[in-house]
């Protein structure tokens, strides 16, 4: 039973977006204010993960606490051109390429699941560990309850403080698994408010610092669902449907994905998971000097696709690790040069990812 609660833990971890920061769309120019600023909300989205690691969990009359400590690392392709400059496309440079170090503390009685978890971001020049201006701390307080045999719903809420700068992230989600694995997913949908002002690196010159102007709000909602069918007694298949859509102040965007994972349980103690993470359409629309959205850039069919290999290993009872490595191969197909600069035409943007967690059951 505790080992299948370990790979449970892992499989919700695998549910949500486990890449942390994405360049949205870059900036008309570099000091442009009207476009959105690269990666500041999408990666707001992606990093969920490291608060599900033990959302999965059997009720007990008595109160069980688990720990976690992960570090996780974002190394993008920093020659892509995807940045608008004057009349072309040039390099995006370092000013995305990131490493988040958290750490988190889980409490669970019956229905009912406290958890807290702080993270230290460090983006652009990350892996120095030197604070930045553009460095972060996200501290995030969850409560789940499982108000239905199968299906759980909770609240989240998070306060990110940067160099002047504050977010507040106010989230409601529910997670299901219904007739017997063949339903089985999560939504999530929230509500961003900014306060103070956004400082990014620069992407042509990551050693210095644009003040972006103030943010205010935005709203969001993220899903995964789909059915599990086992196949063999240690292969499975877990095709899924992943929705996204993000309404800020600045952008908009609405991605769908299919997903398709095969976790092979190779040993009792170890269980690998590959995934493909397949685009089926993505696009992001910018506003322009008038205040109108406008396309800046989409993704067909196929120009997106992740490749991921996962992997869960419990050392005993009490610790289990996971630890995962991917690779992004992604392009972009940028409209409107007339607009926002630039040029009009497909750029690639490829992206490399690691994940290394610890997770212990104190009780």
């Amino acid at each position: 039973m505790k080992k299948s609660l370990y790979l449970l833990a892992a499989l919700s971890l695998l549910g949500t977006n486990v890449f942390a920061k994405e360049v949205v769309a870059g900036p008309t120019t570099i000091t442009e204010t009207v476009a959105p600023v690269a990666g500041e909300i999408k990666e707001e989205n992606v990093n969920e993960e490291t608060q599900v690691m033990t959302m999965v969990e059997v009720p007990e009359d008595k109160w069980t606490f688990g720990g976690r400590m992960y570090l996780e690392t974002e190394n993008f392709d920093n020659s892509s051109k995807i940045v608008r400059k004057g009349d072309k496309m040039v390099p995006m440079g370092n000013g995305d390429d990131a490493l988040f170090w958290g750490t988190g503390i889980s409490a669970s009685k019956d229905k009912l699941t406290l958890d807290l978890n702080v993270e230290r971001r460090y983006i652009g020049g990350a892996y120095s560990f030197k604070d930045g201006t553009n460095d972060r701390t996200r501290v995030d307080w969850k409560v789940r309850y499982q108000l239905l045999e199968n299906q759980g719903f909770h609240v989240k809420y998070r306060n990110e403080n940067g160099d002047g700068f504050r977010r507040e992230r106010f989230e409601l989600g529910t997670d299901w698994n219904y007739f017997n694995n063949l339903f089985a997913g999560w939504f999530v949908v929230g509500h961003d408010i900014d306060k103070g002002t956004s400082y990014e690196v620069d992407v042509i010159d990551p050693t210095a610092v644009v003040k972006r102007g103030k943010r205010t709000k935005g709203n969001y909602w993220e899903g995964d669902f789909g059915p599990s069918f086992k196949l063999t007694d240690s292969l499975s298949l877990n095709p899924t449907i992943y929705t996204t859509g993000e309404f800020y102040d600045t952008y908009e965007m609405v991605e769908t994905q299919l997903r398709i994972m095969m976790p092979y349980q190779a040993t009792e103690k170890l269980t690998i998971m590959p995934r493909i993470r397949l685009t089926l359409d993505k696009t992001v629309d910018s506003k322009d000097k008038n205040g109108d959205f406008k396309r800046d850039w989409e993704a067909g069919i196929g120009e997106r696709i992740r490749y991921e290999l996962m992997g869960n290993y419990v050392f005993t009872e009490q610790l289990s690790t996971f630890v995962g490595v991917a690779f992004e191969n992604g392009k972009r197909d940028f409209k409107n040069s007339d607009i926002f600069g630039g040029a009009n035409g497909k750029e690639t943007c490829n992206m490399w990812w690691g994940y290394v967690g610890l997770n212990y059951k104190f009780n």
